[in-house]
């Protein structure tokens, strides 16, 4: 049995420094070093750049030893990213990193002053970049809750009703009423009540946009989806 395991050594310790080997040339030989960097940040580069280079990326840097996890957390901070795509070319020693921002759909100012936004998964965040033309939620309370509300309501309402909304509102109750143009109805407002039932709501809409003798109406109340009204 000794002598098995003596004669099985040489090719173990081949398979070592094999190992050791590889694990040197990708990690810290020059061999496959990055020679570029191209960070492309929808027109932000000067606020991500500094951020990530040259703690998470630089010239010098094997390409083995880029972290995608590392990169993204210190990115981590900057809430207007929606995606992050790392790309390594190992033989042409150039890393590339493609940021995309987020598309806000209605701005809010916090209990801080602070202008945020709302992207169409009721998402909330900062922007470098204030997107114009766009509405301003009226909050009936500057509270969670109230945004928690808006939130869920923008989450889970389809984007053909909410794209063009010319205002949206959320009172002290957390009731909403959102106004906006869709086919066939330059702005309708329409009073949706609570974020329960948001479905049914969108479904019980739908249906009445579709009746003849609705063609006219320019408000519409879904706060009971079941007896709605209209005018």
């Amino acid at each position: 049995m000794r002598k098995r395991r003596f004669r099985n050594a040489p090719g173990i310790f081949l398979v070592v420094l094999l190992i050791g080997l590889l694990g040197y040339l990708l990690g810290w030989s020059k061999f496959l070093e990055i020679k570029s960097i191209e960070i492309s940040a929808a027109g932000n580069e000067s606020i991500v750049t500094p951020i990530i280079v040259p703690k998470d990326l630089r010239i010098g840097l094997p390409m083995a030893r880029v972290s995608t996890q590392r990169i993204t957390h210190d990115l981590g901070s900057l809430t207007w990213i929606n995606k992050i795509t790392i790309s390594r070319r190992w033989l042409a020693h150039d890393v590339k990193i493609f940021i995309t921002d987020r598309r806000a759909v209605a701005r809010y100012v916090d209990s801080n002053g602070v202008i945020e936004y709302f992207d169409p998964g009721g998402y909330n965040f900062t922007s470098p970049n204030p997107p114009t033309g766009i509405p301003t939620i009226d909050f009936g309370s500057q509270s969670g809750t109230s945004r928690s509300t808006v939130a869920t309501f923008l989450a889970q309402t389809p984007n053909d009703l909410t794209t063009k909304m010319l205002s949206l509102s959320v009172d002290e109750q957390n009731q909403i009423t959102l106004t906006t143009a869709v086919p066939g109805y330059k702005e309708l407002t329409i009073a949706w009540g609570g974020v329960d039932q948001l479905s049914l709501k969108v479904k019980v809409l739908r249906q009445l946009l579709t009746l003849p003798e609705n063609k006219k109406i320019v408000n519409v109340d879904l706060t009971n989806p079941l007896t709605p009204v209209v005018k």
